[in-house]
């Protein structure tokens, strides 16, 4: 099986940092290559500039596979892959928001869970690995584990 990689919310690359044993030599990045990353997403609709998306283009190059764009509208230029990572926004799970405005599967991060799940579904990856906090599991606070199942289901 090829090992082939789909990151979502890709951030600065912590995944394929991790994957891929990357190291940093005489200021040269070297990435062993073990994983081989067919797309990566990293879009911040809430500002002009993309920090994270510069620096994931800048530790790893400047590809066609590398979005910097909604989620939604790059679906379906995902291509094929045995592997799916992703740390997806937690602001909507997180303890950095009081439990009376927490607004789990249903706030405007939250959402982005199924566009992960339209991803799974159209490319049916063997493995998947999603990152988030602990507060995810038991969200919302008035139905505990309500937006885990639902995602476990889908």
């Amino acid at each position: 099986m090829d090992k082939t990689v789909c990151e979502l919310f890709a951030g600065v690359g912590g995944f394929r940092v991790g994957l891929n044993d990357v190291k940093i030599n005489n200021d040269k990045l070297e990435e062993s290559s073990t994983w081989d990353f067919v797309f990566a997403n990293q879009w911040e609709p809430a500002t002009t500039t993309q920090p994270a998306f510069d620096c994931y283009e800048k530790r790893f190059g400047n590809s066609v596979a590398h979005s910097n764009e909604d989620i939604a509208k790059a679906i379906n230029k995902v291509p094929k892959h045995n592997l799916l990572v992703g740390g997806f926004p937690c602001q909507d799970y997180s303890v950095a928001r009081s439990l009376s405005k927490e607004k789990g599967i249903e706030g405007k991060k939250g959402i982005l869970w199924w566009e992960i799940n339209k991803i799974l579904k159209n490319n049916r990856p063997p493995f998947v690995l999603l990152e988030n906090v602990d507060r995810l599991l038991k969200s919302p606070s008035t139905q505990r584990g309500r937006d885990f199942a639902i995602m476990l289901k889908s």
